[in-house]
């Protein structure tokens, strides 16, 4: 008798059935992920059945199929949830059957399962080639221990070679290749979910991330790439190269730093220096590691950049304080002198006997510190003191020999900078340094800090002032609005089409139409002592005017869109034909109002005005910002 026409069909059904979940799992794992393991259970039981009803009788009432690779891998690979139901399955299907096998058959069904459930509990992660081989013989003995049970030790010698041979190889063959199709499975899988996590961790990094090809084209980039370059997305990137995105001089050096890494074909970490499109400057610390194919051939770059500008700002600052600092250290001679535990001056350099000259002749060893202070003060060399002055001596000396650091004006204008510190021995050791020029380098550096503190508060362009002194301004005049009283009046005007004009006559030419239209602005709100006008970002300048009503403010705006218009700046891109601006003003009248909702009120008003055609001015009640009032200029 020949078991293997009817076996072979069984495989296929686990054949079947194995490439079924394959294929099938990823869409229950995202539509129903809390059921994976039932469904799994479903089409293990399915096979189950399907292999059960193609069986091969070996002798009356005793039938075999391969349903133990079923419910094996069914435990191994789902767990209880799974192997319940093909259990269920083969047991009501095996009852219903009949048979003089049932006997032996349930006990098997009862140790294929267990021994799945068995290997589920104790092998953990992905089974490898040893797991898979020693379920599979596990399986291989649930399904032929039933023959040394039920047929004759005479007949083994037929048996063997002619049922349980084959029957086993394919017992063992569909167990193996089963599990090897859901190992593979469940490795794509795996590779799947840590290529999602390394997806989600070069997106979400602050640096940027990309690799290009040999001809510097760029075949994938995090989002912090497109950021640095300038593009709107990733994607954006890909075919393109840094040509395309910076100066020609500056992707020329880059492409060089690539070319050089790749001829060497190891990674290298550099500096890179360049200016962003923004003309923002920017130092950039790139790791570049050349990546080749599988077989070894150079196939491009990977590219990690780290933005470093804060950090070489600051090693410039540092590097520019030091040299301030050695130059002051260069320009100084510091005196020393040494007092003893009573006041009485025991050693000093000739240094400091130099910058006394007035008392030098007294300031050597043996003197007291309070007499050498008495006749500095009576010779001229510290300013005169009102009062006792053995009282203002005496409390010299004390602060003299006290820890510590000091400074004291000399009558000839000079500063000195006196450090004491105790000796071993209980006395002083005085050092003296003429701080005058450092004294003098402080005063015009509180100079410079004041006029950088007003380049702070202007706009480089415009002359205006800056975003910052106008929200700073209009915090103000909200904050203080009287009650009763109007609160002020905001426009916010926009140049029409500036981005069509910067295309057409180039950015140079646009920068000087803004500067034109700021001046032509700032020269027509001089009317208004008390009004500020502020570059508000781009094209967008900002006035404030105090005390300003919604009336007063159109009427102003409407002023000022004839003031552009009356600049005649030729502009072919716009439909006015020549350059002119939209205005949208909001005013807080008499009401409180929140300085962002004037924000928003005025920044709605332009937009109408925009929507309106440009060159014309719109209004917005802050208290509703519903009322939209007109006022074509």
């Amino acid at each position: 008798m020949t078991p293997w026409n009817e076996l072979l069909a069984n495989l296929a059904i686990v054949a079947i059935s194995t490439s079924l979940w394959t294929f099938g799992h990823r869409h229950v794992a995202r539509y129903m992920p809390r059921y994976k393991s039932t469904a799994f259970g479903i089409i293990m039981a399915i096979g189950t059945i399907c292999a059960m009803s193609l069986p091969f009788q070996f002798i009356t009432g005793v039938f075999l199929d391969l349903r133990y690779t079923f419910l094996a891998v069914a435990g191994f690979f789902g767990g209880p949830v799974a192997a319940l139901l093909p259990f269920c399955a083969a047991i009501v299907w095996r009852i219903m059957g009949g048979g003089t096998g049932i006997s032996v058959a349930i006990p098997l069904i009862l140790m294929a399962t267990a021994s799945g459930l068995i290997a589920h509990r104790f092998i953990r992660g992905i089974p490898n080639g040893k797991s898979i081989v020693i379920i599979a013989l596990a399986v291989v003995f649930s399904g032929t221990a039933g023959f040394f049970v039920k047929i004759p030790l005479e007949k083994w010698a037929y048996v063997m070679p002619e049922v349980v041979a084959p029957f086993a190889l394919l017992l063992f063959a569909s167990t193996v290749l089963s599990s090897l199709a859901l190992s593979q499975e469940l490795k794509r899988q795996e590779a799947t979910n840590l290529n999602r996590i390394y997806k989600a961790i070069i997106e979400a990094l602050p640096d940027c991330l990309n690799a290009k090809d040999l001809d510097g084209r760029f075949i994938a980039a995090n989002p912090a790439t497109a950021r640095l370059m300038g593009a709107e997305t990733s994607a954006d990137l890909i075919g393109k190269t840094d040509f395309d995105f910076y100066e020609p001089e500056t992707a020329t050096l880059f492409r060089a730093d690539e070319e050089t890494i790749l001829r060497d074909g190891s990674p290298a970490t550099i500096e890179q220096r360049f200016t962003r499109t923004d003309g923002m400057e920017t130092w950039l610390s790139t790791l570049k590691a050349p990546f080749a194919d599988d077989h070894g051939t150079l196939i491009g770059m990977i590219t990690h950049n780290r933005e470093i500008t804060d950090r070489k700002r600051l090693e410039n600052d540092l590097a520019r304080t030091q040299r301030h600092l050695q130059n002051a250290l260069a320009s100084m001679a510091d005196g020393l002198a040494m007092f003893d535990t009573s006041g009485r001056q025991v050693f000093s350099n000739n240094r400091y006997a130099e910058m006394f000259p007035l008392t030098a002749d007294i300031r050597i060893p043996g003197t007291c510190l309070r007499t050498i202070l008495r006749t500095a003060i009576e010779r001229g060399e510290e300013p005169a003191v009102s009062g006792n002055v053995d009282d203002v001596v005496e409390r010299a000396a004390d602060a003299f020999l006290r820890p510590g650091d000091r400074q004291m004006r000399l009558a000839d204008g000079r500063w000195i900078e006196v450090r004491t510190r105790t000796s071993e021995e209980g006395g002083s050791l005085i050092v003296f340094s003429d701080i005058t020029k450092t004294k003098r380098a402080e005063e015009e550096l509180r100079n410079l800090n004041e006029r950088l503190e007003i380049m702070a508060h202007t706009d480089g362009l415009t002359g205006l002032l800056n975003r910052r002194s106008f929200d700073t301004a209009l915090q103000n005049l909200v904050s203080r609005k009287g009650s009763g009283m109007p609160g002020p009046g905001l426009l916010m005007i926009d140049v029409d089409r500036f981005k069509a004009f910067n295309d057409t006559y180039g950015h140079p030419a646009g920068d000087a139409c803004l500067k034109t239209v700021a001046d032509c602005i700032a020269a027509s709100m001089k009317a208004y002592p008390n009004s500020v006008v502020a570059r508000y970002g781009g094209e967008e300048i900002a006035v404030i005017i105090p005390h300003c009503d919604g009336g007063h403010a159109t009427s102003i705006a409407s002023f000022l869109c004839a003031q552009i218009r009356a600049l005649q700046i030729g502009h072919i891109g716009s439909e006015k034909g020549i350059v002119t601006v939209s205005i949208g003003t909001a005013a807080t009248g008499s009401d409180l109002c929140e300085m962002k909702v004037l924000l928003r009120s005025a920044d709605e008003a332009l937009y109408a005005a925009k929507a309106s055609g440009r060159d014309c001015v719109r209004s917005v009640i802050p208290a509703s910002s519903a009322a939209l009032n007109s006022a074509t200029a």
